[in-house]
């Protein structure tokens, strides 16, 4: 079969050439030396065409890049409803911030915008159901909590499952706005004068700043803390307004690009 063995260069006797099954020198087997050297090799090409799908991927230099790259990408079709809409809420939205910061919070009563307390609402009682399993105090936080989880959980839905970066800027906004609508219930703790659903003011009892405030001895603070929400709630709506900024503008610049209908 082989003169010289393919391995080791080992120069087989002429007698032995043609029945020979083995290399006496190193072993080799040439039937299976030639049946390596015969075979497919459907590997090598799998791992070629993986590394073309590996090089088509987009590359960031960071973690911070990839992560703004992210809340960023624009959806591979039906840009431009999304482009208006989102330059209408943008506008709106921008008008009620400016307003929002300017609110002082003791005027509970001339709330900018106050329609949009309504369907906050529901969610902060059934906050109260939810919690109060796990104890007295969680039932009574449980309704601020409850407002505070409610645009994050949709939030987390439409960005990481959805992938609707447009429903995720407008879903921080409204996170900022729960904390500026509860600014005022807090506010009211030190001194209640607020009408709550039950018809009665916050002195008589069931007033959940009262008892959360109390609890941690900060009720004489109550005031103070209640500017402080309403601080982070702006603070929260202004990153709301650069994210869908950014997303709008971005949403322009691909005005030419496949999908951009």
């Amino acid at each position: 079969m082989f003169a010289v063995c393919p391995k080791c260069d080992h120069a087989l006797p002429p007698a032995q050439r043609a029945s020979a099954e083995a290399c006496p020198a190193c072993g080799l087997i040439f039937r299976k030396y030639v049946e390596a050297q015969s075979a497919p090799a459907p590997l090598p090409l799998r791992r070629a065409a993986f590394t073309i799908e590996e090089d088509d991927a987009p590359r960031y230099d960071s973690r911070t890049e990839a992560f703004f790259a992210r809340i960023l990408e624009l959806p591979p079709e039906g840009r431009s409803p999304r482009l208006v809409a989102g330059a209408v809420f943008w506008l709106l939205l921008a008008i009620l911030v400016v307003r929002y910061a300017r609110w002082d919070i003791a005027l509970y009563d001339e709330m900018p915008a106050g329609f949009l307390h309504t369907p906050m609402v529901p969610f902060h009682e059934f906050g109260h159901l939810l919690f109060m399993p796990l104890s007295e105090f969680m039932g009574v936080a449980g309704g601020s909590l409850a407002q505070f989880l409610m645009p994050l959980g949709f939030g987390i839905y439409f960005v990481i499952w959805k992938r609707d970066n447009l429903a995720g800027w407008l879903m921080l906004w409204w996170e900022g706005l729960e904390w500026v609508d509860l600014a005022p219930y807090c506010y009211d703790a030190k001194i209640p004068t607020m009408t709550l659903l039950s018809g009665r003011t916050g002195d008589t009892g069931g007033h959940d700043y009262i008892e959360i405030l109390g609890t941690f001895g900060l009720l004489n603070q109550a005031r103070g803390i209640g500017y402080l929400m309403q601080a982070f709630g702006v603070l929260l709506m202004v990153l709301a307004l650069a994210w869908g900024a950014a997303y709008v503008w971005k949403l322009w610049e691909s005005r030419g690009e496949k999908g951009f209908h």
